[in-house]
Formats: C-alpha cells, structure tokens, sequence
C-alpha cells in the first residue's frame, strides 16, 4: 500500500523534526538528532518484537515513546502524546498517488483485488479508511492483523484465499520493495510487478516494471 497506493510526501527525517518541534521544550536540551539517534532503534526494536509475537502493535508503538524517552531520562508519560501527534503527521502526509482511486476502481469490476501491506494495524487501517481504499477493492490484509508478514508466503497465501481461493499463477502482485514485495510475491508462484515511481531500481529478469500505477490498465486483459 506505501509506496504503491499512497505516497508519503515527507521523510521520515522531516516527520521526526516535526514530531521533535511539537515536543522541544519538553525534551529540551537534547536536540533532534540526539532523539532522532535513540527513537529509531527503539522503534525497530519494538517493530520486532511485534513481528516475532511478543506484544501487540499498540504496545510497540507507545513503547517506541516509553523506550525513547526512558533511555533519554524524560518524562515517559508524554509517550501516548507523541504517539498520536506521530499519527496525525503520518495520516497528513500519506496521500493517495493521483491515479490510485481512479485504477482501483477501473480494475474491480473485471478482477478480484486487495490490499496487502505491511504494517501496524492501527495505523494502517487508519490509511485505510481515511481514503476508504476497502469501498475499491475486495479485501484488506495488514500484516499484524493476519500474523504474517511479508516476505513470508502466509500472507500472500491467505490473500489468495480471500481472493476466492484462486490458483498463484492467476494471480498479479504489484509492489515497490524488491525483497518483502517481489521476492515474496515470487517465491509463492505469484505473477508480480515493481513499481518504482523514482526509475531507480532494477527488478529481477522476468519481472515487469511500471513507474506509475495506471500502467497496469495497459498491462492486464481488460475488455
């Protein structure tokens, strides 16, 4: 869904300088880049904790705060405040790239078609249903929702099932990280597409590559 449906029209550095301004009298003396420094492994870490099954995505994500600010010896209850400003940011800056609404809805008619993504639920069915991407397709898969995430092929074997059972080599997964993306889709015998809006990667041999989502209307058999 990032990177293929939505763009974020900001760097996670430029988020972190706004979320660090909201909250600079609080942390101060510490400048940006020490919390920059502290918050982002805090935040991997929690990331993974929450991909192995320890806790839940809303126990890593306040926890990246909790975590951060702990190591920092600041006040750990500004931790659910952070959070939700984070949100807001994130939800201001995820827009839908400007042929999303129109693809998805030229292509439900004649296919069955998801969403799947990684990600924390929370906060991706946030993205969700700000744009109402569940009225345009068929289903929704996030990751910690459903216990898999890609590249694993669970994920990719239960939106087949939610797809109508059908078989992987009728099947297109289009995504924009070669790895979780490609490499995933790949290896459970799914046909897939790179998108890359930036014309900066190569795919593997036998993969096709588009740069905008409304390629794919040239690609598939529509009537």
């Amino acid at each position: 869904m990032d990177g293929t449906l939505i763009e974020h029209t900001w760097q996670l550095s430029q988020i972190t300088e706004a979320l660090f301004d909201k909250f600079r009298s609080a942390l101060a003396p510490l400048t940006c880049q020490e919390f920059y420094d502290v918050f982002w492994p805090k935040n991997a870490d929690m990331w993974y904790m929450m991909v192995d099954g320890v806790i839940d995505g809303e126990v890593a994500q306040l926890y990246s705060y909790r975590n951060t600010l702990r190591a920092l010896n600041k006040d750990e209850t500004l931790a659910a405040d952070m959070l939700a400003y984070w949100i807001e940011l994130v939800l201001a800056e995820a827009v839908p790239f400007e042929e999303t609404d129109f693809v998805l809805k030229a292509l439900r008619p004649h296919f069955a078609t998801g969403i799947v993504t990684n990600g924390f639920t929370s906060m991706q069915w946030a993205k969700i249903n700000r744009y109402q991407f569940d009225q345009m397709v068929d289903f929704c898969l996030v990751s910690e929702e459903v216990k898999a995430h890609k590249p694993d092929a669970q994920i990719f074997e239960q939106a087949l099932q939610r797809a109508g059972n059908i078989p992987p080599d009728r099947a297109v997964f289009v995504g924009d990280t070669l790895n979780s993306d490609i490499e995933g889709a790949r290896n459970v015998g799914l046909h897939a597409i790179f998108i890359n809006p930036r014309d900066d990667q190569t795919p593997p041999a036998g993969v096709l590559k588009i740069k905008r989502l409304s390629e794919l209307l040239d690609l598939l058999p529509l009537p």
